[in-house]
């Protein structure tokens, strides 16, 4: 398994504007295995739960691209709004489900800004679908983009039909990936107030085993680290 890894990994890093500095000793290769095994699920999401540095993000990059799923990630600068939140989320989700391809959304605990952005994230996981996300033109357009396989599916009577199908598709192809941390209260209280972030994820616990900064910390540094939780 390591050298087939390793193999996707170089051939990422060729192409990539952003190489993953990842050593791939047994613990990485672990949880690689987990959230591919997640990603090949229909509607399959994750909860990835470990702090900052523990890898989370750069392995289900490569997990990602392994699958062959095209990754969506928001990038926060100072002066990223709620429009541009929506407009990110848009993207996404008409990726998955007006085009039809397999998409991962990987999202971190430290790009929230406004707890609005979870409510979203759990209307999502919940449903497929973020409510008054899109116009009535931007559904009409939608509708358009996906008639064709509405009608093979028996589903293009109405509008309402065809957002219907335009929805499944999503639930479909659409993986969310959260990178959460468990420290302090946030983590707790965010899974009170919003249940589908447990119910429709699978969770995978980056652990940080006893001894390990020790015996391999330069290599933690340059595996899980890179600022890339």
């Amino acid at each position: 398994m390591a050298a087939v890894v390793s193999e996707y990994l170089s051939e990422h890093n060729s192409s990539s504007k952003k190489p993953l500095a990842l050593v791939l000793f047994m613990y990485a290769l672990d949880h690689i295995a987990r959230i591919v095994r997640v990603l090949k699920q229909p509607g399959g999401h994750a909860l990835l739960v470990g702090v900052g540095g523990s890898g989370r993000q750069s392995l289900t990059t490569l997990a990602a691209f392994m699958s062959e799923y095209e990754v969506f990630q928001i990038q926060i600068s100072s002066g990223y709004s709620m429009s541009d939140w929506r407009d990110d989320l848009k993207a996404a989700v008409r990726h998955a489900g007006e085009k039809h391809k397999q998409s991962v959304f990987l999202f971190s605990d430290s790009q929230i800004l406004h707890e609005t952005m979870v409510e979203d994230i759990s209307n999502l996981l919940n449903t497929g679908e973020v409510p008054n996300l899109f116009d009535t033109g931007e559904q009409m357009a939608i509708g358009e983009g996906v008639r064709t396989r509405a009608k093979a599916a028996k589903m293009d009577g109405s509008r309402a039909d065809l957002y219907a199908f335009f929805v499944s598709e999503v639930r479909k192809n659409l993986h969310v990936c959260l990178c959460f941390s468990p420290i302090g209260d946030a983590f707790r209280e965010r899974l009170r107030k919003f249940p589908s972030l447990i119910t429709c994820t699978t969770i995978d616990w980056f652990t940080v085993r006893r001894g390990w900064g020790r015996v391999k910390g330069s290599r933690q540094e340059r595996g899980w680290g890179e600022g890339n939780g």
